[in-house]
């Protein structure tokens, strides 16, 4: 279903710490000093992680020599148009699935009111959905 390069991509937007500093890089270009604030992680954990991202082609890195040497980084426009793609992807999934979800509670109370469901199974599939629903909507 997904490619190997797919599924790498994927693997490295899970990392938290690489997902502050895109996030950061989203909003300014900036050094690894400032990312380390950021991310709180120690400044070699940061280089790591730049290394990773560097090599997938999700930043670029160029120098500035003036008032001293020292790298700023950025998001590459491949990266910004894969992050504003997946961003609308995933929100259509979430929606699609919460009504879908919605939808399905709304039946399970109706199966109650009219008897179709006994007390105990309407209240664990109502426990259920209502803990999908709101892992989905916390994120909202």
């Amino acid at each position: 279903m997904l490619t190997e390069i797919q599924r790498a991509i994927l693997n490295i937007l899970q990392d938290a710490t690489r997902c502050k500093i895109l996030a950061q890089l989203a909003e300014q270009p900036c050094p690894p000093d400032q990312l380390v604030e950021v991310t709180q992680v120690s400044r070699t954990a940061v280089e790591k992680h730049l290394k990773i991202l560097l090599s997938h082609n999700l930043i670029e890195r160029r120098a500035q020599t003036f008032p001293r040497l020292r790298y700023i980084y950025s998001l590459t426009y491949d990266a910004e148009v894969l992050l504003a793609n997946l961003a609308n992807v995933t929100e259509i999934f979430v929606d699609a699935s919460l009504a879908k979800w919605e939808e399905e509670l709304v039946q399970i109370e109706q199966g109650y009111v009219y008897g179709v469901i006994q007390k105990d199974e309407y209240l664990k599939l109502k426990s259920d959905y209502e803990e999908r629903l709101s892992r989905f909507k916390q994120d909202e």
